[in-house]
């Protein structure tokens, strides 16, 4: 697989930094530690494209990873990851946050993608 490293490294360059993007937004420009603290559910900024921005970062950052080691037998762990993921947050914090904020939460549900960033539904 060495030979594709010409296509996986900078893939996998890409995918750290917008893992490290997308982390940095999640936290810090979207405000979050204030939004828990006034108990505002966020819909704005990067949790407009995609509901659990922290964990897609840790995603996409670590598939970066992979990419740069050129081992592509690891590139079975995303995948897990993403179904675990889904599967975890789906039976304990959505529940708790439809609890919380009811219908505001089930129509953002609607709107944005639990893990995958991708353009908000109208």
């Amino acid at each position: 697989m060495l030979q594709l490293g010409w296509l996986f490294r900078p893939l996998g360059i890409a995918l750290i930094l917008i893992g490290v993007v997308m982390w940095a937004l999640a936290n810090f420009h979207s405000k979050l530690d204030e939004n828990i603290v006034s108990n505002t559910l966020v819909t704005t900024g990067v949790y407009a494209w995609v509901r659990n921005p922290i964990y897609s970062a840790f995603m996409l950052a670590c598939t970066g990873v992979l990419l740069l080691v050129c081992n592509l037998w690891l590139l079975i762990l995303p995948p897990l990851y993403w179904l675990l993921m889904t599967l975890l947050v789906s039976a304990t914090e959505e529940k708790w946050l439809r609890d919380l904020y009811g219908q505001q939460y089930v129509d953002y549900c609607a709107r944005v993608n639990r893990c995958l960033p991708w353009f908000p539904k109208k």
